[in-house]
């Protein structure tokens, strides 16, 4: 895989999450594995490399910042950072199992013409959802436009994901938003015409881990995307 896909992690302050991420892409696939590039916007005493140095020297590329530039700016680094033709994210607290099966999700990845991006299941949660607006409500409500096997498009997927790096380069997140990214970078996927699908038969395993000190600051960057989208609120129904 190493040519053809690098997994991306951007951390900040979990640094024990991120080396057992790491580890476990090399437990999975070890000389076979995707390229590995972290991006560590921490303080420099919770970074990745200094917590983990032995994980460090599993990756092939580790990138510091300055503090805090947020999800949204460190995942536009690492894709900028790369060069193999597809990408892969997830959060930094999640992990590689036998249930993951990379190689074959990429596989269906570039099989279908009408995939840009295809996500794995977060334990068995981040099923396929859709998008509308209504009177200036973002509704995401579960559901998919088109099935095949075990695929499902839709407009909306969870954080584990494959997807065509050229692709994402042309979305991007918004940077200015350090939270509720998500639905903002899915809801101009969609105006885009990006193709989106979820593969219910792979997973990742996720527990949740809160940084030492973290704040939800989830309301103030809410109420900027929606000023930014012209929207009173989002419902997830």
């Amino acid at each position: 895989m190493r040519n053809q896909a690098t997994f991306c992690i951007k951390t900040i302050h979990r640094p024990n999450c991120c080396a057992a991420l790491v580890r476990s892409i090399h437990d999975h696939y070890g000389d076979d594995r995707p390229l590995i590039h972290v991006l560590d916007d921490g303080k420099p005493e919770l970074r990745f490399s200094a917590v983990c140095p032995d994980e460090a020297t599993m990756v092939d590329k580790v990138i510091i910042t300055p503090y805090d530039i947020g999800l949204s700016a460190g995942r536009n680094r690492l894709l900028d950072a790369g060069d193999t033709p597809i990408v892969i994210f997830t959060d930094d607290d999640h992990l590689v199992t036998n249930q993951t099966r990379l190689p074959e999700l990429i596989g269906t990845l570039n099989k279908h013409h009408d995939l840009d991006l295809l996500a794995a299941l977060s334990n068995d949660e981040e099923r396929p959802k859709m998008l509308r607006v209504e009177d200036r409500v973002l509704r995401i409500a579960h559901g998919s436009y088109k099935k095949h096997r075990s695929v499902r498009w839709c407009h909306y997927v969870g954080n584990c994901f494959v997807a065509y790096r050229d692709i994402l380069q042309a979305i991007r997140w918004d940077e200015s938003l350090k939270v509720e990214e998500h639905w903002d970078f899915f809801w101009r996927a969609k105006i885009a015409g990006m193709n989106v699908a979820v593969d219910l038969n792979h997973s990742f395993k996720h527990e949740h881990v809160d940084p030492p000190g973290y704040v939800r600051r989830r309301p103030e960057f809410l109420k900027a995307g929606l000023h930014k989208h012209g929207l009173e609120k989002v419902v997830w129904k």
